[in-house]
Parts: C-alpha cells; sequence; structure tokens
C-alpha cells in the first residue's frame, strides 16, 4: 500500500496541532473554515497517515532537544 501524500493544509495543521495541543485551533490556523474547523481538526487526528506525521514529527522534536553520546562525552 502506498504512503498518502499529505496537502499543504494538512502539513500546516499538523505544524500547528503540535505547536498548541488543540486539534480546532490548528485547523483555524491551517486555512481551514472558521465553522468545519471543530471538525476537521478532530477528522484530521483520526486519519493514520495524519497520525503517523504527528507522531514521526514529535520523535523528531524529542531527537533534537535530546543529547547523544559524542554531545555528552565533550561536555564532560
Amino acid at each position: 500500500m502506498a504512503k498518502q501524500a499529505l496537502t499543504e493544509k494538512q502539513k500546516k495543521f499538523i505544524d500547528f496541532y503540535i505547536q498548541t495541543g488543540n486539534a480546532s485551533e490548528a485547523a483555524r490556523q491551517a486555512g481551514y473554515a472558521e465553522k468545519t474547523a471543530p471538525f476537521i481538526g478532530a477528522e484530521n487526528l483520526q486519519k493514520p497517515h495524519i497520525k503517523e506525521a504527528v507522531a514521526a514529527r514529535l520523535k523528531e522534536l524529542d531527537d533534537e532537544r535530546t543529547a547523544d553520546t559524542k554531545e555528552i562525552l565533550q561536555y564532560l
């Protein structure tokens, strides 16, 4: 099964969701209509390819904040 590509709005939604932790607000900021933002936000979080992208981005951010062995040894 081919990996589904994210739309530009979905990419923005992911970034704003990670920043705010609020699906409705993330949908609004990503450009979805004010009226449908709460529904779209909740719906986006149920889509497997968006859930995977959020998890991957969170892991990427966590890896950036975590020092690796080389950095620790340089510090010491």
